[in-house]
């Protein structure tokens, strides 16, 4: 499970937090930190309605409440029926909290802390989400997500996983994958733990030195989906734009592993055709092909085939690469047209099938190239 008040008491900056009340809550889900002071101050206009996020540690001076502490119960019952996990306050202006507060917090199982060292609150928040970014990792490993993507992962695992990571699951789930030499992971993750707003739409998870971008939203359209992706490149200086990612299938959080799944699957299709693959739908022949890359009989016919045309590597790769245009393939290889034509028919009897046409060819071409090159990318 996803990390509880009881896990962060502790963290080093968390040691010397005292329970006050609310011992039932314990077990309440942490995945955000934040602060609170001049949200709940009398006579200031703030929109409380999404001050706060659930499942998060609320810390404050109660400096709100100077003179006029009857604004704390109605602060505690705000933080709680937001989905606040618990609340701490630094002993600064009250040593003790209202009789009914503490009430309140006990019948509602509402952890509340008390503490009085010099402790930042920046250096809480920090710690707080260190831990949820470590526990996100454990979650998402590269290990977990290899099993998702290889379709090896029980539903059992996958259930474990989608309560076990912070960003809280919606209606639907998409996800992108990014991997280029300009990616700084550790900036975008750093920039991602930083920002509340993303926090609340998708989740960054690493995987061979790339990035999944896990997307949730209450709706089931995919331009929902397109706009949170938008966001994210730029809110976290992607060296990509939106349109240059290829996005999954939209699909229930139970289906986690499959929108992982594809949003590889659609990268690797790009990696290898060089085309430009903004979906996994656009994928073509090649979403039915990439599942099974990996079995013996897609294995031995690619090296098979590609082995007795050895000799011609290069243009098997420009042609593939050029979707099967002779005169484009002839400009990559700076020869004429017929030459590559030549090639094509060498090819052919080569791979025991002259009579093939080039449209016939260029197919069976194409996925001894997508099988052999899927496993030399790995």
């Amino acid at each position: 499970m996803a990390l509880t008040v009881k896990d962060i008491l502790k963290l080093p900056s968390l040691k010397k937090f005292s329970l006050v009340t609310g011992a039932g809550g314990l077990d309440n889900a942490i995945i955000s930190a934040g602060i609170a002071d001049y949200e709940f101050a009398e006579g200031i206009d703030y929109d409380l309605s999404h001050a706060f996020e659930r499942d998060s540690l609320v810390i404050s001076s109660l400096l709100f409440a100077k003179g006029a502490p009857s604004l704390i119960l109605p602060a505690i019952k705000l933080l709680k029926e937001s989905g606040v996990s618990a609340f701490a306050y630094k002993k600064v202006l009250f040593q003790t909290l209202p009789q009914e507060a503490i009430s309140y917090a006990e019948e509602n199982d509402f952890p509340i802390f008390s503490y009085q060292d010099g402790t930042w609150f920046e250096n809480i928040i920090f710690d707080v989400m260190t831990a949820v970014e470590r526990d996100d990792a454990r979650y998402l490993s590269e290990t977990h997500i290899e099993k998702m993507i290889q379709a090896a992962a029980s539903q059992e695992e996958i259930d474990n996983i989608r309560r076990g990571i912070s960003l809280l699951l919606d209606k639907s789930i998409s996800a992108a994958y990014i991997k280029t030499p300009q990616l700084d992971a550790v900036r975008v993750f750093r920039a991602y733990y930083l920002s509340k707003n993303l926090r609340e739409k998708l989740l960054a998870a690493k995987y061979e030195d790339g990035i999944f971008i896990l997307i949730t939203t209450s709706k089931w359209n995919e331009t929902s989906h397109r706009i949170i992706l938008d966001e994210a490149c730029q809110a976290l200086s992607l060296p990509v734009s939106a349109p240059d990612l290829a996005l999954s299938r939209l699909h229930p959080a139970q289906e986690l592993d499959k929108a992982f799944r594809e949003a590889y699957y659609a990268w690797t299709a790009g990696l290898v055709s060089h085309r430009k693959i903004s979906s996994y739908e656009a994928m073509g022949a090649y979403s039915a092909i990439l599942p099974l890359a990996g079995t013996p009989e897609l294995k031995s016919y690619a090296n098979s085939y590609l082995d007795k045309l050895s000799g011609y590597a290069d243009t098997i790769k420009a042609y593939i690469h050029n979707g099967g245009d002779v005169v484009a393939t002839s400009l990559d290889l700076h020869c004429h047209a017929n030459t590559v034509r030549y090639r094509l028919n060498k090819m052919k009897t080569l791979a025991d099938a002259p009579n093939e046409t080039d449209h016939e060819l260029f197919r069976d071409l194409s996925i001894a190239y997508l099988v052999r090159k899927s496993h030399e990318k790995s």
